[in-house]
């Protein structure tokens, strides 16, 4: 779908050191040599600015501010709700992190062949992944507050196959992990799209408007409202996070703007559609509005980086440390937090206790993640990825376009 050889010097370029996740990890693995292959001189190190790390910040942020404000007293029994003021009701983070995947997504798709750079990407998602699933499950059941519901190895075994929204009779562990199999489709038809360079110029914007005009298209014929949908609609629909597929568009488009390889006149009616299908796609309740406004300040960081605010000056440092392990605050704080938290308020605590004892928990499990799975996982498959021969990846660098 989109290439990375970008224009030196353009803003995307400045923006990073490289590819983010769902929720913001770096992908700082550097080239290593491939039997075979040409040696090819070590790329200059773009500087690191602090914008990209302030939004992944303010959407995990957001997440964690809905989850404890207002999703889990209000879906799940025992807590006492915070006071109308707090409550966060108009969520967007998640969705917020998606887009900025689909951003980095397209800057580092030519860098390496499509099938070595959907390798990393699924190095750096699943095991965290992966184990997150496990430890929540084993939490779930060995710390059981009452009235939650308890996990079953079916639901074990679906959620590691990413099985939820495809099989009826399994149950997300944490309902949170939408976002991972969207991002596993998503990845895998940039792979596809981008091998040998097939989908350039034109025709790469033509499939982005199909992946947002299709799903409206297919909600409008068949899922209206009083409509009971084909099982197959359902399936692609759902199944597969094509409902969700605009905010990884949304994220490329902004990308091959900013390397003048979109109009903008284009890019904001691609944006308009994708409003309108994060309008009409579940799940309900989401703020379009919000998420209007995230997506005005993904761009302006797509097209200046260099955000030198005292206050991000100021508070660089936990910045960076919290959006270096937002992926793995956001794949543990939901259901754990909520567990902790939970057995916090049995004990009488109100909501000003209880939910700082949730967003501690939080944080430090992601960090624990980050530190002790995500990192050494990624590096060492990494290592075993960059040392692959070059049949298996494919000769040549792919040059899709932008």
């Amino acid at each position: 779908m989109v290439d990375t050889q970008g224009t030196p010097g353009s803003p995307a370029q400045r923006a990073g050191t490289g590819a983010v996740d769902s929720t913001g990890a770096a992908d700082t693995a550097a080239s290593a040599g491939v039997p075979g292959e040409p040696v090819q001189p070590a790329p200059t190190r773009s500087p690191r600015h602090i914008s990209w790390d302030a939004v992944r910040v303010l959407g995990i942020l957001a997440v964690l501010a809905f989850h404890t404000t207002l999703l889990t007293p209000q879906t799940l029994p025992g807590y006492d709700m915070p006071p109308g003021p707090l409550q966060m009701d108009f969520p967007f983070g998640a969705s917020l992190l998606i887009v900025v995947s689909g951003y980095f997504a397209a800057m580092t798709i030519g860098r390496k062949p499509p099938f070595r750079w959907w390798l990393r990407r699924l190095a750096r998602l699943l095991p965290a992944f992966f184990v997150a699933v496990v430890v929540i499950f084993a939490v779930s059941i060995l710390l059981y507050p009452e009235g939650f519901y308890r996990p079953s190895y079916t639901d074990l075994v679906g959620n590691l196959a990413m099985l939820p929204n495809l099989v009826d009779s399994v149950e997300y562990i944490d309902r949170a992990h939408w976002t991972v199999p969207v991002q596993v489709c998503g990845f895998t038809a940039i792979a596809l799209l981008a091998w040998k360079g097939k989908v350039r110029g034109r025709t790469a914007s033509l499939v982005m408007w199909a992946v947002l005009l299709v799903p409206l298209t297919l909600r409008y014929l068949f899922m209206g409202p009083g409509m009971v949908p084909p099982e197959w609609v359902s399936m692609v629909m759902d199944g597969t996070g094509l409902n969700r597929a605009h905010l990884l568009v949304a994220g490329v488009a902004i990308y091959r703007w900013s390397k003048h390889k979109m109009t903008f006149t284009e890019l904001l009616l691609m944006q308009i559609a994708v409003l309108a299908a994060h309008t009409a796609h579940p799940p309900p309740g989401d703020s379009v509005v919000a998420f209007a406004v995230a997506l005005v300040l993904i761009s302006v960081a797509a097209y200046q980086p260099v955000w030198d605010a005292r206050f991000l000056t100021n508070f660089a440092r936990p910045i960076r440390w919290l959006a270096g392990i937002s992926y793995g605050v956001y794949l543990m704080h939901y259901m754990i937090g909520s567990i902790v938290a939970r057995h916090v308020a049995d004990l009488g605590v109100p909501w000003f206790g209880w939910i700082p004892v949730y967003l501690a928990t939080a944080v430090f499990a992601g960090w624990a993640l980050t530190r002790l799975v995500e990192q050494p996982a990624f590096d060492l498959l990494n290592k075993g990825i960059s040392a692959l021969p070059s049949r298996s990846v494919g000769s040549g660098r792919a040059r899709a376009e932008r």
